[in-house]
């Protein structure tokens, strides 16, 4: 989920060498694309990359690959990119001129962002989708009318749409920042659930200091977490005792304008409160430095637990799931600070990016023809098939013993595969989680899950009944910088001062809760240093990206 920023000297020699005229032109077509009109009867050739995962086979012997060329009388030509090579080699070929009819894309690999989009739209290489959607695809024009945000999401500031977004609403991520607490030491120390910043505190104490894991060593940790992912810093968590903190661009909106978080003073009041934990050595040491696989070992020991609380957005980051201790951690609901403040972070129901773009190679029947697939993956059916696989091989609809996350009778179930089946006897059907599929909160809490929700196999009714705590903690004015349309001309500048202005805030963050920079004394000299950050104009460019969402 971090975003990756391609500084290698390979890929700016490569792309020098490109625009230095040693390749094709952008607009001049590849060899290897194929006249869509040279046989009207025959199937549409499309090109099609996507990137390949570790345990994905040739698409090309794919059945749900065979079925929608049936369906819609086209052949795919797959190219594939290896996931650590996928984003460079699609930069790449878009630099080139050498690029695909469309993209197929997993997200969290690499995406088409919102700045990509308009820059290669107005160039003419992403070709504007509204006629084709209007002409081609119903059930994309109904998503954009039920889907509040969608629509908005995807309309550029220029009124076009250039490409089309993969729609997850994935309840538990939405709240993301969680706290997680070892209940069975709770229990042991006859504790109750924490309410408040100060009864957090005194439970941690009692964490540090009264043996709850009954071995008779002072050798519990009471609080940590890792630093590579948003959300899994304890300040994440932490700070929301005191004013709202998303943990990815630190802005907040007080009535329609935009502030940065960490310029106010509730947020020293939040970094003192957590310097105070760590001075009493209430949080680990390791916390803003280790990875998420150095947290699990803590969460997850031989013996007896050593872990008191941990922060992350699921729990599985902390502790694995097939062991023990696993059951015994549950979310702390948001604590209350001294002023009264009581937040979560969110993000929901936003087109941060898009996982399906044509591109100009593709006029003609090849746009059309790729439309009605993305408008097919866009449908229940689409998403159903190309993300779980063949009914009754992969999924089955769901009888009276099958229960949903909402506990009514599931309209689908998961199969479990036998994992020791030989290579040749298995079934691969469906693309998984990539390009533009409809998977809306209504589409995942219809599928059936163990109702035993501390066993691995009802991990996901974990974290929904988890994810509830956390509803309507929310600040009521929320900003999604991934999800803004800033102007052609702002958006390098604005990347830019985000790079400098969160790394300022991020490293000054540690300095003041670990106690290396004295926060009473060196607080005026950090809030002078955001002037050189150019803070009002990074401020001023996405006012105006909110201001247009706002009114559009």
């Amino acid at each position: 989920m971090k975003k990756r920023v391609f500084t290698t000297l390979t890929l700016l020699v490569s792309v020098f060498m490109l625009l230095a005229g040693c390749v094709p032109s952008k607009n001049q077509s590849s060899e290897s694309t194929s006249s869509d009109e040279s046989d009207p009867n025959g199937p549409v050739e499309v090109t099609i990359f996507t990137p390949k995962l570790s345990n994905t086979n040739d698409y090309s012997e794919n059945e749900f690959t065979k079925m929608v060329e049936e369906k819609f009388n086209m052949k795919i030509k797959w190219e594939y990119a290896t996931q650590d090579a996928a984003k460079e080699k699609r930069q790449l070929s878009l630099a080139s001129g050498d690029y695909p009819d469309a993209y197929l894309l997993v997200t969290w690999i690499d995406n088409i962002s919102k700045v990509e989009a308009q820059k290669y739209g107005k160039e003419g290489v992403y070709l504007p989708l509204n006629d084709l959607i209007k002409d081609h695809a119903p059930n994309i024009q109904k998503a954009m009318k039920d889907i509040p945000y969608l629509e908005k999401g995807m309309t550029a500031l220029d009124g076009n749409i250039y490409g089309l977004p993969l729609v997850g609403e994935c309840y538990h991520c939405s709240k993301y920042g969680k706290m997680w607490i070892n209940t069975e030491w709770l229990q042991n120390l006859k504790l109750e659930m924490p309410t408040t910043s100060e009864e957090f505190k005194q439970v941690l104490q009692a964490f540090k200091n009264d043996d709850p894991n009954g071995n008779g060593k002072k050798d519990e940790i009471p609080l940590s977490g890792e630093s590579t992912m948003v959300g899994d810093n304890p300040i994440q968590f932490l700070m929301g005792a005191f004013i709202p903190n998303n943990g990815s661009n630190y802005i907040n909106v007080n009535d329609g304008k935009l502030s940065l978080g960490a310029m106010q003073p509730e947020w020293k009041e939040g970094l003192k409160y957590v310097q105070s934990l760590y001075e009493e050595g209430l949080i680990d040491q390791g916390t803003f430095t280790q990875n998420a696989e150095a947290l699990k070992q803590l969460g997850t020991p031989d013996g007896e637990a050593k872990l008191g609380a941990f922060s992350a957005g699921h729990s599985a980051i902390g502790v694995d799931l097939n062991s023990e201790h696993s059951k015994h951690y549950d979310v702390v609901p948001p604590i209350k600070g001294p002023d009264g403040a009581q937040f979560t972070s969110s993000d929901y129901g936003s087109v941060n990016n898009f996982a399906f773009g044509i591109t100009d190679k593709a006029k003609g029947k090849k746009a059309e023809v790729l439309m009605k697939l993305a408008n097919y993956l866009y449908s229940e059916e689409g998403t159903l098939a190309m993300t779980y696989g063949k009914e009754n091989v992969h999924w089955k609809k769901g009888g009276p013993e099958d229960i949903d996350l909402n506990g009514k009778q599931a309209k689908y179930v998961p199969i479990p595969q036998d994992p020791n089946m030989k290579e040749e006897d298995k079934v691969h059907y469906g693309w998984g989680e990539k390009g533009p599929i409809l998977q809306t909160r209504a589409f995942r809490d219809s599928i059936g899950t163990s109702t035993d929700e501390w066993s691995p196999e009802g991990y996901e009714r974990r974290l929904f009944n988890a994810t509830k705590k956390y509803d309507g903690f929310e600040p009521k004015e929320q900003f999604n910088a991934k999800a803004a349309w800033v102007a052609p001309e702002d958006a390098e500048e604005v990347a830019l001062l985000q790079i400098n202005i969160n790394k300022y805030i991020e490293e000054n963050m540690v300095q003041f809760a670990t106690g290396s920079k004295n926060i009473d004394k060196e607080w005026n000299n950090y809030i002078d240093g955001f002037k050189n950050l150019q803070v009002d104009r990074y401020l001023e460019i996405y006012n105006n990206a909110y201001d247009f969402e706002k009114n559009k």
